[in-house]
């Protein structure tokens, strides 16, 4: 995968933004790199998008700003020309596809039914964007169009919102989502900054969708363990005997002898667990290797379906799961 695409599905919510006033782009980069999304879609619907995107870069150099509504190449040469380090248009224009694969410019072109997929797929590009997503039937079509084309992977864009991105976050054929939710008009215009934090802030929660699955208990033994799971027969959970743990219900786990962690285990359910292990990086989590087990077991091509974390918490190892 490509650095660019690898960063699209960490971060996982690319801010689409349409900015009228260039001097409001470093603050805006700003708050959404607070927020939790270091990245920005700009689109050329405005005149000030080049200059928008130069100043996004330059306020924040890490962040991944690239251009939106790219409808011809001029355009696009434009764009990179500013820096951008991708381009998104809302539908398939072969000119622009040539000259971004000709210039080796990552590029997402808008797609909406199996005709633009095959063609994109000719051109030898599986990152594409669904668009308008809610309307051509969100989260439910990327799944139909998973069976034809396994080997693609969408940005959905239109209609995403906090409410429903955990949905899309946990199909496996998405790359990420774009929005506009977290930088409307309104807020750009109203320099509302710590609005726009808040609100990418609750966009990443709903996202990664973090739960506990269930908790693990070390036993000493298989002895301790089933007196352990005794102890909880009184309030209704009735033991379930595997080979190497009991379960007192689906949200206690009992070791028969002592597993990961000082006291026990936390199993943490999330919707994808690469963009999850990316975002805690930052919090100083690494995955343990040799702890991976994958959506098709053995085979590392697939994605993550569990990875233990290297550093425990309260006693208590953690391994994320996938939802």
């Amino acid at each position: 995968m490509d650095k660019v695409y690898e960063q699209f599905r960490d971060i996982g919510i690319i801010p689409v933004v349409a900015i009228e006033d260039a001097s409001k782009a470093a603050d805006l980069a700003h708050a959404l790199v607070r927020g939790g999304l270091p990245a920005s879609e700009v689109t050329f619907r405005t005149a000030c998008a080049a200059e928008a995107i130069e100043a996004m870069i330059k306020a924040e150099p890490d962040m991944l700003v690239g251009a939106g509504t790219v409808l011809n190449v001029e355009q696009a040469e434009k764009a990179v020309k500013a820096g951008a380090k991708f381009i998104v248009s809302p539908g398939y224009n072969p000119d622009v596809v040539d000259w971004c694969i000709k210039n080796k410019i990552p590029t997402m072109p808008g797609i909406s039914n199996p005709s633009e997929i095959t063609a994109c797929i000719n051109k030898g590009l599986t990152y594409l964007k669904l668009f308008p997503a809610e309307r051509k039937g969100g989260y439910k079509i990327i799944d139909d169009f998973g069976g034809p084309f396994p080997q693609c992977a969408f940005m959905p864009t239109g209609g995403v919102t906090t409410e429903n991105v955990g949905e899309y976050a946990k199909r496996k054929n998405i790359l990420c989502m774009g929005g506009t939710w977290m930088v409307k008009k309104p807020l750009i215009e109203g320099e509302k900054w710590d609005e726009i934090t808040q609100i990418c802030k609750d966009a990443v929660k709903a996202m990664h969708g973090f739960h506990i699955d269930h908790m693990g208990i070390n036993a000493a033994n298989p002895d301790d363990a089933t007196a352990i799971a005794d102890g909880f027969a009184p309030f209704g959970f009735a033991a379930k005997v595997g080979n190497s743990s009991i379960f007192a219900s689906d949200q206690v786990e009992i070791m028969k002898q002592n597993g990961r962690g000082t006291h026990g285990h936390i199993s943490m359910m999330c919707n994808n667990v690469e963009r999850a292990l990316a975002y805690l990086k930052r919090f100083g989590f690494k995955p343990v290797a040799g702890t991976e087990v994958y959506m098709t077991k053995g085979n590392a091509n697939t994605p993550l379906k569990v990875v233990y974390l290297d550093k425990e918490v309260g006693g208590f190892a953690i391994h994320l799961k996938r939802a």
